[in-house]
This record gives structure tokens, sequence and C-alpha cells, in this order.
């Protein structure tokens, strides 16, 4: 859930981050029909209605099945419902071919029964176009990786970042992630990048 049991929400200066609940559809129906937002994620198409809903119910299955998922993003300022921020339960092939990516999938029924995979807790976010250019992205995550390293204690958190995603490679430069391998996801290149999980001083 990308919180610990008993915590409800998370807060860093300007956002407040919850549980996604059945409440929020309507504002995830959108924003992923937005072919801005839809380009970088999964396949790169606008997701339609019945898409979003499906995507919903995964969430909240995960965060009871595996203690990950995304989280609703919250403007403090007027509690406006600008986007989504948390830790998904990412899928990587262990052995690829030699001159094939790793494939990788969201969500461990995804995967082929006969694949041997490692899982990983992917941080990633999407937020409504309305609310680019704020610096409210790079809060989010930071606030999210912050507790999944010092509250969670995670001993690894990566990223999914398509090659093409510019603010997305400027939000993973700023915070000194490395790029440590390509993935493909739904026929598409990501590289997977890793935060730096040292304790802060």
């Amino acid at each position: 859930m990308t919180l610990a049991r008993g915590t409800d929400q998370i807060e860093s200066t300007r956002l407040v981050l919850r549980r996604i609940c059945a409440g929020d559809l309507d504002f995830l129906t959108r924003i992923h029909a937005d072919p801005d937002v839809a380009r970088y994620l999964g396949h790169g198409r606008p997701r339609s209605s019945e898409e979003s809903l499906t995507w919903l119910q995964s969430t909240l299955a995960t965060y009871e099945n595996f203690g990950l998922g995304q989280l609703a993003v919250l403007r403090k300022t007027d509690g406006r419902l600008i986007g989504r921020c948390g830790l998904s339960d990412l899928v990587v092939e262990a052995r690829a071919t030699a001159d094939a990516s790793p494939r990788a999938w969201y969500g461990r029924a995804q995967a082929p029964p006969d694949t041997e995979v490692v899982f990983e807790p992917e941080l990633g976010y999407t937020f409504d176009r309305s609310s680019w250019g704020h610096g409210f992205a790079s809060e989010a995550a930071r606030c999210v990786f912050d507790y999944a390293r010092d509250v969670l204690r995670l001993p690894r958190v990566v990223s999914l970042i398509h090659p093409d995603n510019v603010r997305s490679l400027r939000v993973a430069q700023r915070f000194g992630l490395q790029r440590e391998d390509g993935v493909e996801m739904m026929a598409r290149p990501y590289g997977r990048y890793v935060w730096p999980i040292q304790a802060r001083s």
C-alpha cells in the first residue's frame, strides 16, 4: 500500500498522499484518457474507462496482497486531487536471452507461469496535465521514496522510465538515480533506474 498498516497518509510540504479509493475513479479515468499523460505509461495509448476501472481494482488488491500500491496525491492548499504516486509490484524476467532485454509486467499474474522472475518495488507517478511544471511529481516521488527507505526499510527501489520521457529523466537525474539496464514492457522499451537507497545522514 506504500503505507505501513495503520497509516492512512503521508505528507510533504505541499502534498498529502493517501490510499486510492473507489471515489477517485472519475479522476483516474480522465487523466488515463489524456494522450499526453498516457504517452509514457504502459502501452502508451489512452486507456478506456474499463481499463481505468481494472487498474483501480488491481491497485486496491495490491494494497492487501503485497503491501504496495499507488497513492492519490492531493494539493494541501485546496485539497484538490492532482495525481497518483506510489510503489507498484513490478515483475521482471530473471534470465533474458543475450540479444533481448528482460521482459517486465505490472502484477504477478501477468508473467508467464514458466518464466523465472524477480519482484521489484517500482516507484512511479502520473499527474494531471494542469499540474505539470510545478515540481509536484518530484515532491511526491521524494516523499514516497523517503518513506519506503526510512519507514518500510525497503532494500531496493526502482523506476521504469521510457527513453523519450524527458520530464521523468530530469527527475531521475535530480535524485541521483542510476540506469541499471533496459526492460521491455508491453512491447516498448523502458530503462530500469535504481534509487540511491543509502540512509540519509
